[in-house]
């Protein structure tokens, strides 16, 4: 699915995507999911790096801005839009919200192992499909991104404000990835990608 445009709308829009900067739990390599945690001194850093970077890029440009309602994007996205003047509106969804780990939350690899033997091997053979006990696949993922996508008004370039896992699943949505190619996407977490025209462009901000 891409965005389409028609004759009374802007020919195209432009779609910016960024993620949360570094947490404590993503330095500790624990599952969040929709628990949070609180971001690291790198993780301000980064965006603060994002600040910059989107300043420079967005200049003369409006955007309405969609976060995850959840804290460690809120805190990024306070941090990234201080003093924007392109911002034309700021909304917060639930479908921006992380894949959901479901009782795998707050645990590391060697904790879901523990308390869930098996089941890790098991997910990897088929990721995309493979829903976690009380949790998420990304297929149902997939599902709620791909409704917010249907609901985007045409008329304004939109910059979104997410998680990996949602960063990732959206550019399959956008450029019509396949699950192996959606899956091998990565996304650090000081720079954002740019969807136009179904092509994607990388922009990398360097962290102070």
């Amino acid at each position: 699915m891409g965005i389409p445009s028609s004759s009374s709308e802007k020919e195209i829009i432009l779609i910016l995507i960024c993620r949360h900067g570094q947490t404590e739990w993503n330095l500790e390599g624990r599952k969040q999911g929709w628990l949070d945690s609180d971001l690291t001194e790198l993780g301000k850093s980064q965006a603060r790096a994002l600040q910059f970077g989107l300043k420079t890029f967005c200049r003369e440009k409006k955007f309405k801005v969609i976060c995850s309602p959840l804290g460690r994007v809120k805190n990024t996205a306070k941090i990234a839009l201080a003093d924007a003047k392109y911002v034309s509106e700021i909304t917060y969804d639930d479908r921006l919200k992380e894949h959901s780990f479901g009782t795998w939350e707050g645990l590391n690899s060697e904790e879901i192992e523990l308390n869930f033997p098996g089941m890790q091997e098991k997910r990897e053979k088929d990721c995309w499909d493979f829903q976690l006990p009380e949790g998420e696949s990304y297929a149902i993922l997939e599902n709620r991104l791909t409704s917010l996508l249907d609901e985007i008004d045409k008329s304004e370039d939109i910059l979104l404000f997410c998680h990996e896992m949602v960063s990732k699943t959206l550019r399959k949505i956008l450029l019509n990835l396949t699950k192996q190619q959606a899956l091998v996407l990565t996304h650090n977490q000081f720079s954002f990608f740019v969807i136009d025209n179904n092509q994607m462009h990388q922009y990398n901000c360097n962290p102070d």
